[in-house]
């Protein structure tokens, strides 16, 4: 963001905060012109004291009018107004004092310049420059009147160090303030605009990686197959994928789960996207595709690591053969009873001549064969307990008779239930295929 910009929107900012604090302020100075103007007549100042006191007064009240007419827009003009107030304040105080020099209740008058000074500079968000004028001159025009009067001794001249030393330590800290201020929200409009530069690239990114997942279901013979893909932060490393074969009763169901989750997860998962592709119809074995896939990624990914789970399906024989890369046990719901189907095999990425187990079973009318990430058994509820897979298993046995959609719809609701939220701590996946 151009640095002009920035600060160009600070001073729009600081111009605010005047704006909220000036009605509050001008109320003040009123109230308080009217006691000090008492308490000027107990002292027995001359009645010009008034005329010094109903400077600020008289000031603030300008940058009232100014703040409710079209003129408000104008932000140096409303700037100026309000360091004019402050110096108002300080000459008011600067007159006194050269009226109340001759006098005992000189020492009084002092300190409450100071009073005036730190208050002045408590109510100063914006450049020390503007603020040596506003002590500078009337401080100064105040002690060269008392000098040039002789109206006091020298000795009692000291005195005036306090204000003048205050006004000066009140300068550097109003400086050193403004550049704090002015580099916090510097920090903050960078980190925003990028914030939105990233939102905009992951939205784009969460649409390419929408885009490589399947858009249609496999629909060979007599099984309906649905899928559910939920990605932690928009993009992750889940995939799911779907192989189809020269025969037309068959196809292939492909599931991976990368360690981790956000960007980089995605880019491996994307890259095991890439080397699907270039095989389709190739491999029709399942532990050979497993082979093929560790194959390109060791020492490719990193330090990540994938698990994954790859069937598949013929409807001639009603038969699924599939071997698993580490990933989670598929569930099979057959005839009332719901197991979990294990099988041998390590994770792919991470070592040379992984072995994979292939195993095969019949899946008849009626079955219904669910496979899913760990995104689904590691959700956590407040206390710390994870879903875990026994609550999976009561799930897809409670909503059994479900079609295929409505019981995945229905396993995601319980598991959100369960963790007390909607949002889950890692990708979650799940496919599910009936046999009719």
């Amino acid at each position: 963001m151009p640095e002009r910009r920035l600060r160009e929107e600070y001073l729009q900012i600081v111009l605010g905060k005047y704006l909220r604090f000036s009605v509050i302020g001008g109320t003040m100075i009123f109230i308080a012109m009217a006691y000090f103007i008492y308490e000027d007549h107990v002292n027995g100042l001359p009645a010009v004291s008034v005329y010094f006191r109903l400077l600020p007064a008289a000031l603030s009240a300008v940058f009232l009018v100014v703040r409710i007419t079209p003129l408000r827009k104008r932000t140096m003009l409303i700037m100026g107004l309000y360091y004019l107030c402050m110096a108002g304040l300080m000459a008011m105080m600067s007159g006194l004092l050269v009226i109340a020099a001759p006098t005992r209740n000189y020492e009084t008058y002092v300190l409450g310049t100071v009073v005036v000074i730190f208050c002045v500079y408590l109510a100063s968000f914006y450049r020390m420059i503007y603020l040596i004028p506003v002590y500078a001159l009337p401080l100064g025009a105040a002690i060269i009147a008392i000098m040039l009067s002789g109206s006091i001794p020298m000795n009692r001249m000291l005195i005036l160090s306090n204000p003048v030393v205050v006004a000066f330590v009140c300068c550097i800290l109003t400086m050193i303030q403004d550049r704090v201020r002015y580099s916090d929200f510097r920090s903050s409009r960078i980190i925003e605009a990028r914030n939105i530069t990233l939102n905009q690239e992951l939205a784009l990114a969460t649409a390419v990686q929408r885009n490589i997942l399947p858009h249609r279901m496999p629909a060979p013979g007599a099984v309906r197959v649905s899928a559910e893909y939920i990605p932690m932060i928009g993009i992750g490393g889940d995939l799911y994928d779907f192989f189809e074969f020269r025969e037309e009763d068959a196809f292939g169901l492909f599931v991976c789960d990368v360690s981790g989750h956000g960007v980089s997860a995605a880019l491996v998962s994307s890259m095991v996207k890439a080397h699907l592709s270039t095989l389709r119809s190739n491999y029709t074995s399942p532990t050979s595709l497993l082979h093929y896939i560790n194959e390109r990624l060791v020492g490719n990914i990193g330090g990540h690591f994938v698990t994954a789970f790859y069937g598949i399906y013929r409807a001639s024989e009603r038969s699924f053969t599939f071997a698993r890369a580490g990933h989670c046990y598929p569930i099979l719901d057959q005839r009332g009873e719901v197991m979990e189907l294990k099988s041998r095999g390590g994770f792919l990425g991470s070592m040379d001549n992984v072995s994979f187990e292939e195993v095969v079973v019949r899946l008849d009318a009626g079955d219904r064969l669910l496979v899913y990430t760990d995104g689904i058994i590691e959700a956590r509820a407040d206390r710390g307990e994870i879903f875990g897979e026994e609550r999976l298993i009561d799930a897809i046995r409670e909503h059994r008779h479900l079609d295929n959609k409505e019981h995945i719809d229905a396993i995601i609701g319980t598991v959100r239930g369960f963790q007390g939220c909607d949002d889950f701590e890692d990708d979650v996946c799940i496919i599910t295929m009936q046999v009719s």
